[in-house]
């Protein structure tokens, strides 16, 4: 038995000529977001019932089997139907209707028919109302049996609203919402969903450089969110901006390199929160951010190498002997979440902490600086690893 989804895409919205399956949301569709959900969920295939195609809904469409989601075009309830085997549970997702991942994954893990369902009080019509309490809140699970059964009969009425019908005759559960759920059909319903995504869509740096800069992260990707740019380009700039600081550092061009270094900070947080917010990746695979640290690597060598003829080479040493301390705390890391990790070393932070020492024309105590924060980083990581073992290497037992 599989899970497929069935997405309405066939109401217009309050806005003139629009459906609302169109309406943009977070830079995409709502259909977009909507697969996407389905797709989060388990869902395959991703059914879009569409009646008549738009200029938009088709480049929604397109967009969306480029990316590989699991979608398929039906244009007829009776092709839904033959799409679906009678087995199959089935997501129903009504025509502009979103939901949190977690709830439409607890929805579609339901056993039997089960509704989703919103309290009758500040819900306006266009939450169709299932009884004196409560409104459907525009998702609901069914099995393929009873698409078909009700397609048979369906005649002139809506599938949508005729679906949700049998789905309560047939005894179904109703499931409260426990997230934020809407259903979209104006301008304003978006405005209010965007800033509520945005909100959810944290960056998963856990250092206290990625707090400090989470205002300036949140505010790039809020500029970007209706852009036609991909999420991984900010990434991509921060990783060109900091290999070409390493090279200016290694022409020293001191002031170049570190300001290059710095303006990328912010951008590839920012890049993961546009990732989040369009539900687009992993931003934490993507091949730009495991490349980041070695251009931070390549960056303090090249500084480095620019003091040496002043200073003396050992300061490469010290250099080198940094990078090492923090590839050796990644190593203990693995798996591990220690107490502290917020103040632990990391390269965004490091680039911050340089800031004072710069301004200062003190760039060699900024390197030594930074070798001894990655260093009690490293012991402080690795008596946090190994807190939990034996003398002899083996777990504790309580």
């Amino acid at each position: 038995m599989g899970l497929a989804a069935l997405i309405a895409a066939y109401h217009e919205s309050a806005e003139p000529g629009r459906l609302r399956a169109a309406l943009p949301l977070a830079g995409r569709t709502v259909i977009e977001r909507q697969a996407r959900l389905a797709a989060a969920a388990g869902a395959s295939p991703v059914l879009i019932l569409a009646e008549r195609m738009p200029a938009d809904l088709a480049a929604a469409i397109e967009r969306m089997r480029r990316e590989h989601l699991p979608v398929r075009l039906v244009r007829s309830a009776e092709e839904a139907a033959e799409a679906v085997e009678p087995t199959d549970q089935l997501l129903m997702i009504a025509d502009g209707a979103i939901a949190d991942a977690a709830t439409l994954a607890s929805l579609a893990a339901a056993e039997g028919p089960a509704v989703l369902t919103v309290g009758d009080g500040g819900h306006g019509d266009i939450y169709e109302r299932i009884d004196a309490h409560a409104r459907w809140a525009g998702a609901a699970v069914l099995d393929g049996a009873l698409l078909r059964s009700t397609v048979a009969m369906l005649r002139d009425w809506d599938l949508q609203s005729t679906l949700l019908r049998r789905i309560l005759q047939a005894a179904a559960r109703q499931v409260p919402a426990t997230g934020p759920v809407a259903i979209l059909d104006a301008v304003d319903d978006l405005d209010t969903l965007e800033r509520r995504i945005l909100a959810a869509a944290n960056a998963s740096g856990a250092g206290w450089a990625e707090r400090l800069l989470a205002p300036l992260e949140r505010l790039l990707a809020t500029l970007l969110i209706a852009s036609p740019l991909a999420p991984a380009i900010p990434g991509y700039v921060a990783l060109l901006a900091t290999f070409a600081g390493a090279a200016a550092f290694a022409m020293n061009w001191l002031w170049t390199g570190f300001l290059l270094t710095l303006i990328a900070t912010p951008l590839d947080g920012a890049a993961a929160r546009l990732a989040r917010v369009r539900m687009q990746g992993d931003p934490s695979e993507s091949w730009w951010r495991h490349l980041l640290p070695y251009a931070s690597a390549l960056g303090l060598l090249g500084l480095a190498a620019s003091l040496a003829p002043t200073i003396g080479w050992g300061i490469i040493l010290v250099a080198a002997m940094t990078i090492a301390f923090l590839i050796a705390q990644g190593i203990e890391l693995r798996g591990v979440a220690p107490a502290g990790r917020l103040l632990l070393a990391e390269p965004k932070g490091m680039t911050w902490l340089l800031l004072p020492f710069a301004a200062a024309g003190q760039w060699a105590g900024g390197i030594a600086v930074l070798m001894a924060y990655a260093v009690a980083s490293f012991f402080w990581s690795q008596r946090q690893a190994h807190s939990g073992l034996t003398r002899n290497g083996t777990a504790e037992t309580g």
